[in-house]
């Protein structure tokens, strides 16, 4: 069954062709700041000539703009690859990590829930890996730039929020996440948890394949929203459309 989302827009890209093995093909840059697109494309065969950045030009910077453009470009992929570090990494569950992501993510999608919500669903325990001591912090970093307020805030306090579903067998308070009541995402993250994240444990749950949820994965990585690093039209700054 295949993602039934609605297409979205996507942001102008950096050709793929241009990927694979560019810093290979870079080259130290002479000349003036570049103002057309076929000098642009060149960009990518150069590299900055500084040492320290107080010694940078403007010309450098367009150069590592051009480069970032183009390495921002597969994100989506890049986080896909990580979340595949979960597979076979059990932590003393009934299923693997990654099967408890896609199982989150089905049943939210199965829920109708939008787009968005189904990944923040899979890529919630992206984190596992990394941060032992704080896996959601480290999904809230990788999601930050791409999805709603209220989505990142579900997402960074589910921890806390699942609690309440075995803090009490550890000798910790499952009450927990009463100190947020009040909070607008509050019943938004007490339903993640309780109607799709807590029971995503059953090893007989038909869930789909990792690879229907990509496309919605690429769909909300290709737009990023909150950056530094976004101009007024949403581009990369540094970067012509």
């Amino acid at each position: 069954m295949a993602l039934a989302f609605a297409v979205k827009s996507m942001v102008t890209k950096a050709p793929l062709w241009s990927l694979k093995n560019y810093n290979s093909r870079s080259i130290k840059h002479e000349g003036a700041i570049v103002t057309n697109l076929t000098e642009n494309q060149d960009l990518l065969k150069q590299s900055a000539t500084f040492g320290a950045m107080t010694e940078a030009t403007p010309l450098d910077w367009q150069i590592i703009a051009a480069h970032n453009r183009v390495f921002a470009n597969d994100v989506a992929g890049r986080v896909i690859d990580h979340l595949r570090l979960l597979d076979g990494d059990c932590g003393g569950f009934a299923v693997d990590r990654l099967e408890h992501s896609v199982q989150t993510a089905t049943r939210a999608y199965r829920a109708n829930k939008s787009e968005e919500y189904v990944v923040c669903s899979l890529l919630h325990d992206i984190g596992d890996t990394l941060g032992s001591y704080n896996h959601p912090d480290i999904a809230v970093a990788v999601l930050k730039p791409f999805v709603s307020e209220d989505h990142l805030w579900m997402v960074e306090k589910h921890g806390i929020f699942q609690g309440y579903n075995f803090f009490h067998h550890l000798g910790l308070d499952r009450d927990m996440r009463d100190q947020f009541l009040g909070h607008r995402a509050y019943d938004l993250t007490v339903e993640f948890c309780q109607d799709f994240d807590q029971p995503a444990f059953d090893p007989s749950y038909d869930s789909m394949p990792l690879s229907e949820f990509v496309p919605a994965v690429e769909a909300i990585f290709a737009e990023p929203k909150n950056s530094i690093y976004l101009d007024d039209d949403g581009q990369m700054i540094g970067t012509s459309s």
